[in-house]
């Protein structure tokens, strides 16, 4: 195959990159997943749209524990959306998953691009067949995160770039959800797949409820009013690593999310 240029810094240019021609089943497509309504309706397009149909799909979720607190909460819809789909008729993908464990310093969060980037580069480095690196980038996001948000792209990209700069793997990132925004995601995704996401950047917990926060940004984006708030309950511990490092993931029950 002939060796692919590398995505330039600008979403704008990843946008035009986001349709991959076809090539054979041993070519695979990474999807970062965080939980998020964003990834689900990723790897929903990935899954079941004929563009990408001749790539197979490996599926890899961040568990970001950090003060935002959602660890727990991703983690289980993630495993309940992953479940649906696999019962549902979707056609098979592989997963990986990686617990990733860091404070704030000085009041200031790792951004979630830059250890996705950093890990989505290690993998490429350890599969040599990847060829693109699927990120749940939306319209919304393109059009309303302004010059930080290109910023925050730009950055994380260069961290791919440099984390893989030592392997000959042409891999490079894409965006397929570039065209629609978080609405439009929401509308294309089953109901039963949207209640297995998670939105809510600072949820709080009670016993096996998360609350959403309904202040952060994706609560205002989404409409979801601050507590009191619907719950959802969070599934019973029974056997990999939850949020806290212990043994034990969760079933497939979820929060379910609000009606943008």
């Amino acid at each position: 195959m002939k060796p692919l240029g590398r995505a330039k810094t600008s979403p704008r240019n990843l946008r035009r990159g986001a349709q991959p021609p076809g090539t054979h089943m041993s070519n695979i497509i990474l999807c970062m997943y965080s939980g998020g309504l964003d990834s689900a309706g990723l790897l929903h397009v990935l899954l079941t749209r004929d563009e990408f149909k001749d790539y197979a799909i490996h599926v890899h979720h961040l568990q970001l524990v950090n003060p935002e607190n959602r660890a727990l909460v991703m983690h289980a819809v993630t495993q309940g959306a992953l479940e649906h789909m696999r019962k549902s008729g979707y056609r098979e993908f592989s997963y990986s998953e990686s617990l990733h464990r860091y404070p704030a310093f000085n009041r200031q969060l790792i951004w979630d691009a830059d250890l996705c980037a950093f890990m989505a580069g290690n993998i490429c480095n350890a599969t040599s067949d990847i060829r693109y690196v699927a990120l749940g980038v939306t319209k919304t996001d393109i059009e309303q995160g302004g010059s930080d948000f290109q910023g925050r792209m730009g950055r994380a990209q260069t961290i791919f770039r440099a984390v893989k700069s030592l392997n000959l793997n042409p891999s490079e990132q894409i965006l397929p959800l570039a065209q629609l925004t978080k609405r439009d995601i929401w509308e294309l995704l089953p109901p039963e797949l949207r209640a297995h996401t998670w939105s809510c950047r600072r949820p709080t917990y009670e016993g096996k409820q998360a609350i959403a926060c309904g202040k952060c940004i994706s609560c205002r984006t989404l409409g979801i009013a601050p507590p009191p708030q619907k719950e959802g309950a969070l599934p019973e511990p029974s056997g990999q690593q939850d949020a806290s490092g212990s043994e034990g993931p969760f079933t497939a029950s979820s929060p379910s999310v609000p009606t943008p």
